[in-house]
C-alpha cells in the first residue's frame, strides 16, 4: 500500500513581485504638492530604509526635480 505524503505539488507560474506603493505614494502626493521642501515624518520606517527607498522610486521614475535630503534622522524631499 503507497503512504501517503500530506502534501500535493501543483503546476503553477511564479507571480511577478508587486510593490506595496508605499514610497511611490508619498513621492506623488510630494510632487502634487505646493511645497518647496517637505518633511517625510510618520511612516514608522527606519530612516536609512526610508531614504532608500525614496530614492529607488525616484531613480525609476526617471530624471526629475526632486531629490530626497536625510538630516540626522530626518528625511526631506525637496523640490528645485
Amino acid at each position: 500500500m503507497a503512504r501517503q505524503s500530506g502534501y500535493t505539488l501543483v503546476s503553477k507560474a511564479i507571480p511577478s513581485r508587486r510593490r506595496t506603493g508605499f514610497y511611490e505614494l508619498i513621492v506623488a502626493d510630494f510632487k502634487a504638492g505646493k511645497d518647496k521642501s517637505a518633511l517625510v515624518d510618520g511612516t514608522e520606517r527606519k530612516p536609512a530604509t526610508l531614504v532608500q527607498g525614496l530614492r529607488k522610486v525616484l531613480k525609476a521614475e526617471g530624471p526629475s526635480n526632486v531629490k530626497v535630503v536625510q538630516r540626522g534622522d530626518e528625511t526631506y524631499l525637496v523640490k528645485g
